[in-house]
């Protein structure tokens, strides 16, 4: 594993770890058609890393197949869900999967997951990898898995964790929280004990943590990874950051407006894995924005540790080019609660407007609508003039505590920007 920040990183690599990378890199660009593609006329060597183009996750959803070494090996297809745009298939041979396999065992020992646990897995098999990477890694850990998927109804998945007693539920922060609120809200079997959440596929908010503790008197621990790259990182009791346990990658952090080495320890997080043959991803723009942390960790895991403060594509591109940061938008939120809440806007357009309807997950009331409005409209100078000069922007405001009034993915995630335009 390697986290490079700095130009002079790159050189000061280990001599043999040198020479095992950039054999890596001759194997990819005779062997893939993207990357052979992408560096004609350029030797990849390590030395010379940050100078190799990116790689793109349009590019990714363009032409899959491109990106695999060796077709022959393959023997699992998995699916983004495709949240930021449209999905992208994934390519895994065994020696792939088992990689990922040993990272995810080492992130969910670092949650305390042990032989002991009843764990029921909410995380999507179908097409994605997150179900099935999750079950072998408990199983060869010992503990007992149910994996009920996508596919049980609420009830059905309150009667199974009070029938099992699981005492551990992997599965996005959001439907715990909604499975925690009905469980007490309805009084639905009394005797569910879950102790650890581990949570993956959305942002962990401080109101996911603080409902849970309240309801369930149980933890949240974040898984950290994408599809793309499989499992990565996690947190461990201190809760504080996500430690890094693939072996197989490197780690760039650039700087976010040059996307050149960032010389500092924050940055935008690029991704490379070493050794896979199935979909090879090199310099991949995963888009989070992350601090890497110096000061040792206070658990006695030894690995390095990331923060994440958020995405680069998570901006609201509006009418006439304006550009709006969600972070100014969160900034708004929680200006008007002192948190921020589960949250969600839907961006549609008809009639020459951009409308934005804001989702929040609060107790209706006439007058937080209002607050929450005038926050929102008055998060940046561009965004208030659009709305009160030129009128090209209509924002609605919808307080509801059901979080059926939130749009989810497939795999039940409620994404923070739900773009509708030019979908009819």
């Amino acid at each position: 594993m390697l986290i490079l920040t700095s130009k002079k990183d790159y050189k000061n690599i280990e001599t043999k770890l040198k020479e095992e990378i950039n054999s890596y890199l001759a194997f990819i660009t005779e062997n893939s058609p993207f990357y052979r593609d992408k560096f004609k006329n350029i030797k990849p060597m390590i030395d010379t890393f940050y100078e190799l183009p990116l790689t793109y996750d349009y590019e990714l959803m363009d032409d899959p197949k491109s990106f695999i070494g060796l077709e022959n090996g393959i023997i699992q297809l998995c699916s983004t869900g495709g949240t930021y745009g449209k999905r992208k298939l994934i390519f895994r041979t065994n020696e792939d999967l088992e990689k990922s396999i040993e990272t995810a065992i080492k992130m969910f020992k670092a949650c305390g997951i042990s032989s002991n646990d009843k764990i029921a897995i909410l995380q999507p098999f179908d097409l994605w990898n997150i179900g099935h990477i999750a079950l072998r890694a408990f199983q060869k850990i010992g503990a007992l898995s149910c994996p009920i998927g996508l596919s049980g109804t609420d009830e059905f998945i309150l009667w199974l964790l009070n029938e099992m007693q699981c005492n551990v539920v992997y599965t996005t922060p959001s439907k715990a929280v909604h499975l925690a609120e009905i469980s007490k809200e309805k009084k639905i079997f009394s005797k569910i004990n879950v102790e650890k959440v581990l949570c993956a596929g959305e942002p962990i908010l401080p109101v996911h943590r603080q409902k849970l503790k309240e309801l369930w008197n149980a933890d949240i621990y974040g898984i950290y990874g994408s599809e793309e790259t499989d499992g990565i990182g996690a947190e461990c009791k201190m809760h504080d950051g996500y430690h890094i346990f693939d072996e197989h990658l490197i780690l760039e952090l650039l700087d976010p407006k040059t996307l050149k080495p960032a010389e500092s320890n924050k940055g935008v997080l690029v991704v490379t894995k070493l050794g896979y043959t199935g979909t090879i991803l090199i310099r991949y723009l995963l888009g989070d924005l992350v601090e890497v942390v110096t000061e040792k960790c206070s658990c006695d895991i030894s690995s390095p540790k990331i923060k994440i403060f958020g995405r680069i594509k998570e901006t609201l591109w509006l009418y006439d080019g304006l550009k709006v940061p969600i972070t100014s938008i969160e900034d708004a939120i929680k200006s008007v609660v002192g948190y921020l809440p589960i949250y969600q806007v839907i961006i549609e357009h008809e009639s020459g407007k951009d409308r934005l309807t804001f989702v929040i997950n609060s107790e209706p009331s006439k007058e937080l609508e209002n607050k929450f409005m005038e926050a929102i409209i008055s998060s940046t100078q561009e965004l208030e003039e659009t709305f009160h000069l030129e009128k090209k922007i209509e924002v609605n405001i919808v307080l509801s505590k059901d979080m059926d009034n939130f749009v989810k993915t497939e795999r039940g995630k409620i994404p923070k920007i739900i773009d509708r335009r030019n979908k009819k």
